[in-house]
């Protein structure tokens, strides 16, 4: 329920009484006396009209079923949804008021910066071409000056502030459109799609949800950052477990562990001497996967050169972190990067050795196929030729 009376003093915008101070300052100052005697008064008649809207809402259900002769359930929901995402009265009358400083703002100003251009070119020439010592002296022309100047500048001021005032507007009914029916939205994604900067969208949401945008339970929830239109906050999702070591295997720990040494280093020589451990390994481990009984052929591999060249990665990468050139430093790196160059050979033999019975069983089947080939006279090599 609105009040009956007008309170037309209350909303005079601060900006218009400065800008009177300077013009009329006696007339100022009664207007301030009068708008802090209306906005009391009007804040005792809008708390009266509130207390009297909950006092009947406590009683609308019960009269609504009495209404209903025929018997029909009265429907709650119903009703609720009609009126849950309506504004206060609050709400209204904020969004009301900036309307209206947004109107008086650019009257205001319009008004002011005209009379202010047209009286400065008067003002101007008094000063210029005024004959008279004890005027410019005592500033008797310079008052009109002054004067223009202040209601250019007045104007201009209260100008500006209207048109951010409508830029305001215009963007919390932006932000309105983007949220739509959602009950709840992030803000990063709404300030996205309304194409605001998050800095700014974060004031300017603000301003929207005072002025009743989202209804009266729209508020943000600093944990999620959402908006929250109406319900719960949504509950943010929990983060994923990181994988437990204990699941790895031995073969995937120690592909780790490589992979691990090898980001570490900075040297890119090393790197990729790391790397090319790394993808020899990876196929060594691959092959004892799919066949198990070459397992007991990396026995050594995985009890010491891995282990040892591990070992070594780190103790490089470690020195080249120091930052310094040093003779034991050099010397040691220097000695590192050898025994890398004859790792990586011995893992490519590795990889080799593990074909080795492969090897052998195909020489095996390839020496029964020639025999059974020429046993069958089939291989065409008959020892005798036709002669035409």
């Amino acid at each position: 329920m609105q009040p009956q009376r007008r309170h037309y003093f209350a909303h005079i915008p601060t900006i218009a009484l400065l800008i009177l101070l300077g013009l009329a300052p006696w007339l100022s100052v009664i207007l301030f006396i009068v708008r802090a005697i209306d906005r009391d008064s009007e804040k005792k008649e809008l708390r009266a009209a509130r207390e009297r809207q909950e006092y009947a809402a406590d009683f609308r259900p019960q009269d609504t079923r009495q209404a209903n002769s025929q018997n029909e359930p009265y429907n709650y929901s119903a009703h609720y949804t009609a009126n849950h995402d309506h504004p206060t009265l609050e709400q209204q009358r904020s969004k009301r008021h900036q309307q209206k400083i947004t109107q008086l703002c650019t009257i205001a100003g319009a008004i002011l910066l005209f009379i202010g251009a047209v009286s400065l070119p008067d003002a101007v020439s008094h000063l210029i071409f005024t004959r008279s010592i004890y005027d410019r002296l005592f500033l008797n022309d310079w008052k009109d000056f002054f004067m223009a100047v202040a209601q250019i500048v007045g104007g201009g001021g209260a100008l500006a502030f209207s048109l951010m005032l409508k830029r305001v507007s215009k963007l919390e009914r932006q932000l309105d459109k983007v949220v739509g029916d959602q009950d709840n939205i992030p803000l990063q994604e709404l300030f996205a799609a309304a194409g605001i900067p998050a800095d700014k969208g974060r004031k300017i949401l603000e301003s929207a949800i005072d002025h009743g945008y989202f209804g009266p339970d729209a508020y943000i929830d600093n944990r999620t950052d959402f908006l929250v239109v109406r319900g719960a906050a949504p509950i943010p999702a929990s983060p994923a477990p990181e994988p437990d070591p204990t699941d790895e295997t031995q073969y995937e720990k120690l592909l780790r562990q490589l992979h691990q040494a090898s980001s570490a280093l900075s040297d890119p020589v090393m790197q990729e001497k790391a790397a090319r451990l790394e993808q020899i390994s990876a196929r060594i481990f691959a092959l004892a996967e799919k066949d198990p009984s070459k397992q007991e052929q990396l026995r050594k591999f995985i009890s010491y050169y891995l282990p040892t060249s591990l070992k070594l990665l780190n103790t490089y990468a470690q020195l080249d972190s120091q930052g310094v050139a040093g003779e034991n430093i050099t010397r040691t790196k220097q000695s590192i990067q050898r025994s890398l160059d004859l790792l990586v050979t011995a893992f490519e033999n590795q990889l080799d050795k593990l074909f080795q019975s492969d090897a052998l069983d195909v020489s095996a089947d390839i020496a029964a196929l020639e025999g059974m080939l020429n046993l069958d006279g089939l291989s065409g090599d008959s020892g005798f030729s036709v002669q035409p």
